[in-house]
């Protein structure tokens, strides 16, 4: 036994090992260098979750602690609603004195991420497979999955699947722990609190999975007990908590009631590669914002699916689900997680390639709730794992149940890696698209060039930057951001990933405008505020307003 656990330990530092040397190879070491943030600018999404960053960790220490009024001024608004990764925001804000002027964590949460991801892998399928090179190989489908590869650098913090698959690994350990109550309600307080400290598009997916394992708990013993229900509480108790400390109750931050049905997943997202195919053509889709419902499997699972559907018949004619029968409960409950999983996704606006099949309702009360996860076609990336994880213990039973021939014991092994292989075939377009864009170093050029700005950053007393106007790109206010963040300016305004109004304090604004305020305006909407008493200047397409005359010719 001793032996076993010390191979295992082995096992899994090696699905690490490989989950980071995955990552260097795709995305190269200049991401890892915490000083070096031109990769982090003018990049979208990755912008925000820097300067997110950025802001809050010069800001003073709150309570909740998560909060900041540099992104919202005078308004406080939460290191959650910037994607910034809260729970590293927080620990590297504490550390901020001993870290130089100039410090990114995005870099390691992606080779972390990646390790982790191979970790949680490895440990799910050695719940069934006993050959540690089939587990090992098996874990590289998790570690470079298209869904990950898709949402790494981009949505940095939804690049950590790991917490998925950690929820995933509790649920099938459930036959083994469920009486274990007092370590199975510590791991899950622990996934609770990591759903809200990393990103909370997390809480459907982990939670569909507590619930599937307290639902066993009922059926294992035939009945409620109010112990197997401690689970639960840990999670949820630990969530709120956790979203209490961060801010994530303690601002103006909208439910996000629009869009709910643009951001869904299409029910051929399993089969449409949309661009990450080297085999396969994109499908169409009902509406553009479906790319969030990304859930391609690769051609590898693709053919790893043949053999899972000769094991599972074999099983169900000649042994009649006989090695199945000790997990029925778990397999039962996992098949209504993905039903559900791939309900919620769908979102109430049913549809396959570029047609709507239906809609699942029209409640306004429903669609309220449903819309705090707006972008639903996330919510289906549990499902591809757990499909992963079928299709990869059944090519290795297959051989372990069915075939008994010493010279055979190679195949299932030769199978896996051929099919992973192919998988990497399939995908490398994308992964050398990805290692082109994030592994050469690259230097940042601002698109603010006038010279106003040089003036602007040396005037002294300047403390506040006011975009006035509640329309705006997230380029246009991301550049602004830099901008002020490089000055020591607060921002009233930030892309958020839940809507703020500033509408009031803005108008106050530029209603009361002193020296320590520089406002700036779209240049059609600047007729309604020519009486504020401002100095206007044009700049790279905008106008610049402030109380104080600049060495720059005025704009009339």
């Amino acid at each position: 036994m001793r032996k076993e656990y010390e191979n295992d330990r082995v096992l899994y530092g090696l699905a690490a090992l490989a989950g980071a040397l995955a990552f260097v190879m795709i995305y190269g070491i200049n991401v890892l260098n915490p000083v070096y943030d031109d990769w982090l600018l003018g990049q979208g999404d990755l912008t925000q979750h820097y300067l997110g960053w950025c802001f809050y960790r010069r800001g003073s220490w709150t309570f909740p602690i998560g909060l900041t009024d540099n992104l919202a001024y005078p308004s406080y608004t939460s290191v959650i609603f910037t994607d910034s990764i809260p729970l590293l925001a927080v620990f590297f804000k504490a550390l901020s004195p001993l870290l130089p002027g100039t410090f990114q964590y995005f870099g390691w949460w992606g080779i972390a991420s990646f390790a982790l991801q191979g970790v949680f892998a490895a440990k799910i399928l050695r719940e069934f497979l006993t050959g540690r090179l089939q587990i090992l190989v098996g874990s590289m489908f998790f570690v470079v999955s298209p869904i990950v590869i898709e949402r790494m650098f981009r949505h940095t913090a939804l690049g950590g699947h790991w917490l998925v698959l950690a929820a995933i690994y509790l649920f099938v350990r459930h036959r083994k722990d469920y009486h274990n109550v007092r370590y199975t309600t510590l791991c899950w307080g622990i996934v609770g609190g990591l759903t809200a400290a990393v990103h909370l598009y997390f809480l459907p997916m982990c939670g569909a999975f507590l619930c599937g394992y307290i639902l066993c708990s009922f059926l294992r013993d035939r009945g409620v007990r109010w112990r197997h229900l401690l689970p639960g509480i840990a999670f949820a108790g630990v969530l709120f908590i956790s979203t209490y400390l961060l801010g994530g109750f303690s601002t103006r931050a909208g439910s996000g009631d629009v869009g709910l049905g643009e951001w869904s997943f299409n029910l051929n997202g399993f089969f449409n590669a949309k661009g990450y195919s080297r085999f396969l053509d994109a499908l169409p889709m009902y509406c553009d914002g479906q790319y969030e419902g990304f859930a391609y499997l690769g051609i590898g699972i693709f053919g790893l699916m043949a053999v899972a559907v000769v094991y599972l018949m074999l099983e169900l004619v000649r042994n009649h689900g006989g090695s199945m029968r000790r997990y029925v409960i778990e397999i039962l409950v996992g098949i209504l997680i993905s039903v559900g999983l791939i309900v919620f996704a769908a979102s109430p606006v049913v549809t396959w390639n570029d047609r709507l099949l239906f809609v699942l309702t029209d409640s306004s009360t429903l669609t309220h709730y449903w819309s705090i996860f707006r972008s639903t076609g996330r919510i289906v990336w549990p499902v591809c794992y757990l499909i992963y994880i079928v299709v990869i213990v059944c090519n290795g039973k297959i051989w372990e149940n069915y075939i008994k021939n010493r010279a055979a014991a190679m195949i299932p092994f030769l199978l896996l890696t051929g099919c992973c292989i192919l998988q990497m075939v399939d995908i490398s377009g994308k992964l050398y698209e990805q290692r082109e864009r994030f592994a050469p170093r690259r230097t940042y050029v601002s698109a603010l060039q006038d010279g106003i700005w040089d003036e602007l950053a040396e005037r002294e007393g300047l403390a506040h930057f006011v975009w006035v106007s509640n329309s705006y790109e997230n380029r246009q206010i991301l550049e602004m951001a830099k901008w002020a963040y490089d000055n020591m300016l607060t921002m009233n305004i930030f892309y958020f990933a839940r809507g703020l109004s500033v509408i009031e304090d803005t108008q106050y604004s530029v209603q009361h405008p002193d020296d320590s305020y520089v406002f700036v305006f779209k240049p059609e909407e600047l007729p309604e505020y020519l009486d504020c008493g401002l100095n206007f200047y044009e700049a790279d397409g905008y106008i610049v307003g402030t109380t104080f005359a600049l060495a720059h010719e005025r704009y009339e």
